[in-house]
């Protein structure tokens, strides 16, 4: 039986301690994103009266919830050396891991994408942003730099073509689930045979920025489905119209017709109370107020 400790939050997270729960192995302690998100008086409040589901998860499965500001903390490494797990598995997490806690202890991340590829925050973004029709789970060591340990494991998982970034989300973590416990059945019996990743297909992608969040028109059709698709529901997306930014919320795609092909891009074709339709590449847009 392995003794862990889990990091992360979110569905990441709650399908680890699934995971962990449906195996023989045993979960001695959680570090959750509140900790590092919140200061102490901020966090106590919140507890008692808006708790996040991290914490409502943690409570009613009387876990043991670690009390530290980073994993990085002299605070945290005290509590790991008091648990005293056999490894630290990471679900969903932004801190990069300092030597003091990497050479402690085994840290283990699962990454939502097929690594070297996809390197980076929110790959469930980017992979359906970059059109790529296969994404996945890797299970690899953790290092001093981000998503560049030693693979473990891999799993595929086919993109659909209405895939969203949520829907993408769902997929991936329910292989969590299946994928922890048998990494860590291989793990108790000593038969982890890692692989070095090779650089040479990897690739990084950022943390959304504005640049991500604003709709193209010149661009196709498929192109635009594909953004609002993989945008869905990290961020709100938007178009500028006339110099201002107008919030996409509610939106359906026209065909294009004859009488509008001619049409500048992004010129407004209709605008009444309740809508307004712009001219994209091959297609009109009406966006609802």
């Amino acid at each position: 039986m392995a003794k862990v400790v889990l990091i992360g939050y979110g569905k990441m997270l709650y399908s680890l301690i699934e995971g962990i729960e449906a195996s023989e192995h045993k979960i001695v302690g959680i570090f959750r994103n509140d900790r590092i998100k919140y200061s102490k008086i901020e966090l106590f409040f919140k507890d008692i009266f808006n708790p996040s589901w991290d914490f409502t998860i943690i409570k009613s499965k009387k876990l043991y919830d670690i009390k530290a500001k980073s994993v990085n903390s002299e605070k945290f490494l005290k509590e790991i050396k008091k648990l005293n797990p056999d490894l630290i598995i990471v679900g969903s997490w932004a801190e990069k891991f300092k030597s003091e806690i990497l050479n402690t202890i085994p840290c283990i991340n699962f990454h939502p994408a097929l690594l070297p590829k996809n390197r980076g925050p929110n790959p469930y973004f980017w992979s359906i942003y970059l059109n790529q029709k296969v994404t996945g789970l890797t299970v690899h060591f953790m290092n001093e730099f981000f998503d560049k340990g030693d693979i473990i494991m891999q799993e595929a998982i086919t993109i659909d073509e209405n895939e969203t970034g949520e829907s993408l989300k769902e997929k991936t973590t329910r292989l969590a689930k299946v994928m922890v416990k048998e990494f860590l059945d291989l793990y108790v019996k000593k038969q982890i045979q890692p692989i070095k990743q090779q650089e040479e297909f990897a690739s990084y992608e950022p943390q959304l920025s504005e640049k991500e969040v604003i709709i193209d028109l010149n661009k196709s059709k498929d192109d635009v489905k594909r953004h609002l698709r993989a945008l869905y529901p990290w961020a709100v997306p938007y178009v500028k119209v006339l110099r201002r930014y107008i919030k996409i919320e509610k939106y359906e795609f026209i065909e294009l017709d004859e009488k509008h092909k001619n049409r500048k891009n992004y010129e407004v074709i209709e605008n009444n109370s309740n809508f307004f339709v712009l001219k994209g590449s091959d297609f009109l847009i009406k966006l609802y107020k």
